[in-house]
């Protein structure tokens, strides 16, 4: 199983955290979204869509705990039923703000490898961006 799992600290509310993770003003600061992506703040069902690349759609939305993204690759030339590829944010307090992060599996797709690694990068920059605007 090729899953990313990883979590932080963050000095700020659970309201500004999740703000973070579902306004597209913010989102465009910590990930890639589609330049023509003219939907509000995620909700449940919100597809977002790289034509001909990848598509996104929130399939678990409880507000301040958990959002959950479900990624379809068309160029994986498989079934979506053969994958299930998704990226969860578990939200919680303690004296901070712990934002979990649990990406994958990546094992059924082709260059496997490729999407663990590129995940990981991009998740140790991510992270670091959303503490950031979450404490500012």
């Amino acid at each position: 199983m090729l899953k990313v799992v990883d979590q932080i600290f963050v000095n700020a509310s659970k309201d500004k955290v999740w703000e973070i993770l579902t306004n597209p003003k913010f989102i465009k600061e910590w990930d890639d979204i589609p330049e023509n992506y003219s939907g509000g703040s995620l909700t449940l069902n919100t597809v977002i869509e790289w034509e001909g690349y990848a598509k996104m759609v929130v399939t678990e939305f409880d507000e301040l705990k958990t959002l959950k993204l479900n990624l379809y690759l068309p160029k994986a030339n498989l079934d979506p039923s053969e994958y299930d590829v998704s990226y969860k944010y578990f939200l919680s307090t303690n004296e901070d703000t712990v934002l979990k992060f649990e990406i994958g599996d990546f094992s059924p797709l082709p260059n496997s490898q490729d999407y663990y690694d590129s995940t990981v990068e991009w998740l140790n920059t991510a992270k670091v961006k959303i503490k950031e605007l979450a404490e500012a």
